[in-house]
């Protein structure tokens, strides 16, 4: 059975990866709107699933890595 995590819990979590996919989206779009754009949604996407809270670091950053990546991409393309 896994544990219950918190929302606070989810927060600090999130708040730890925010500024690294920040980058990785600013990289990408080279505009800080659409960046923060990207960022946000990437953040939603990752909030709403549970077993994303439940992987080691490492795996969370590279899946924000990636989460930003696709989200950057699709806030280009609109």
């Amino acid at each position: 059975m896994n544990p219950v995590i918190g929302l606070a819990e989810k927060v600090k979590i999130l708040k730890k990866l925010e500024t690294h996919g920040y980058q990785i989206a600013f990289y990408i779009l080279q505009n800080e709107d659409l960046a923060i754009e990207a960022i946000k949604t990437a953040l939603i996407e990752l909030s709403m699933d549970d077993t994303f809270f439940r992987k080691s670091q490492t795996v969370q950053q590279q899946i924000m890595k990636r989460t930003c990546m696709y989200k950057s991409i699709a806030v280009k393309q609109k």
